[in-house]
């Protein structure tokens, strides 16, 4: 790694490589290339170059992984020759219950929501990303934007499973809507 003036050392384009295919793994969206050069501290040739690499590694690999792009985004996927593999897995999960994480999940975007991940995350004190996504194939949450933030709430569907009108029907909704949630100083 190379020294960036007053910064953490930059990574080589090996470890950038490594870098944004974690970053794109977590992602619940598309990142921009301009947002890995902001998080890695190296040029947009360097970002467009690793991101060239690591498209060429999984085509000549014939991984289960590809890399969209789309203008200045780009974002992991699931190879489309495993669709009918991904698609029957998917189905069977659908069909699976919520595992304890889901549920406590699905319960805080239920009496919190809308929500933002970070505030979701922040709550668990763990990354939501998975989880995220699972309760959106099941459809028990959305996914809007507002002001420019991704927000989840629960959906029409997880209304009609649990058989009421609107969120302010679920049991205590007021009493822990409202309530605050306060976090440790992190000192």
């Amino acid at each position: 790694m190379r020294e960036v003036a007053g910064s953490i050392p930059a990574p080589s384009i090996m470890d950038l490589k490594s870098i944004i295919e974690s970053l794109l793994f977590v992602s619940d969206r598309p990142l921009s290339k301009k947002e890995i050069v902001s998080i890695t501290k190296t040029s947009l040739k360097e970002v467009e170059e690793a991101i060239r690499e690591l498209i060429d590694d999984y085509e000549k690999n014939k991984r289960g992984l590809i890399i969209l792009t789309k203008e200045d985004k780009i974002q992991m996927a699931t190879n489309p020759a495993n669709a009918d593999f991904v698609k029957k897995f998917l189905d069977q999960e659908i069909k699976e219950e919520l595992t304890p994480a889901a549920l406590e999940t699905l319960s805080i975007i239920s009496y919190k929501g809308p929500i933002t991940k970070e505030e979701l995350d922040r709550i668990r004190g763990v990354n939501c990303s998975i989880i995220l996504r699972h309760l959106m194939v099941k459809g028990l949450i959305d996914e809007l934007e507002e002001n420019g933030r991704v927000l989840y709430n629960i959906s029409f569907d997880f209304l009609r499973h649990l058989g009421i009108k609107n969120q302010k029907e679920l049991p205590l909704y007021e009493k822990f809507h409202h309530l605050e949630i306060n976090f440790p100083s992190q000192e």
